[in-house]
């Protein structure tokens, strides 16, 4: 063995396995450090809609939808849900009553307000009836302002108009709340002198505006051919508070 040799031994035997590159616990080699945190914490990552992600610190919001109702409703108390309920109701009649800014009144659509004047008007009615027809005379005017408003709605619809099924049956139901007071003075007053201004009043406010509140229904020229049955069915309306 030459000296050479030699040199090659010793440098082979010098080296150090904690020098060896492929070594990841060297002493040389910077080590990554521990990942620590906590997920959904107060700074952690945010969801879909901003609220915060899974963890120990996570809260649910509810998003709040067009009607003014709220995706988790069921914890809230049944009087909350009844006073936001009623109060709804009495923004939609008075935009009905003072058409102010009707552009905006009736989109978010309801049942209750067309159901308790509905309601109304038929109780008002049966007690202006005599006593053997008071029961006809209740299911005869319901029966008239729920299929009066449904066949008016299909031939809205049937005519091409750009407006939903309950929407219509809404707006004719919510406007029916002149006719539902024309009737009550009928009852307390009882003289045709002043039941039939107030009657043909209620008759023409009506009509007027629940054309209004249809007219973004985009009938072109068919408008007239829609505004048709809704004057007759505020008019037969009107004709029976007055003959009652």
């Amino acid at each position: 063995m030459n000296r050479n040799d030699h040199q090659l031994i010793d440098q082979d035997d010098g080296f150090s396995p904690l020098d060896s590159p492929f070594d990841t616990s060297a002493a040389g080699t910077p080590k990554r450090p521990d990942l620590s945190g906590r997920i959904g914490g107060a700074g952690g990552s945010s969801g879909i809609g901003g609220t915060p992600s899974i963890g120990p610190q996570a809260t649910y919001t509810s998003n709040t939808l067009p009607g003014g109702y709220h995706t988790n409703t069921l914890d809230e108390p049944i009087l909350t849900t009844i006073g936001r309920d009623f109060g709804k109701v009495g923004r939609k009649t008075v935009q009905v009553l003072y058409p102010k800014g009707r552009d905006n009144a009736l989109k978010e659509w309801d049942l209750w307000g067309p159901l308790f004047f509905c309601l109304s008007l038929a109780i008002i009615m049966s007690f202006l009836a005599p006593d053997q027809q008071a029961s006809a005379v209740f299911t005869g005017v319901f029966a008239l302002v729920c299929i009066g408003s449904c066949v008016v709605t299909l031939n809205c619809k049937l005519l091409g108009g750009h407006v939903s099924f309950f929407q219509s049956v809404c707006t004719l139901g919510y406007c029916i709340s002149p006719m539902a007071i024309a009737s009550l003075v009928s009852l307390l007053v009882k003289r045709i002198i002043v039941t039939l201004p107030v009657v043909a009043v209620a008759v023409g406010w009506s009509i007027s505006a629940s054309v209004g509140f249809l007219a973004g229904a985009q009938l072109a020229n068919r408008r007239l051919l829609a505004v048709y049955p809704i004057c007759l069915f505020y008019i037969c309306i009107g004709w029976i508070i007055i003959i009652s």
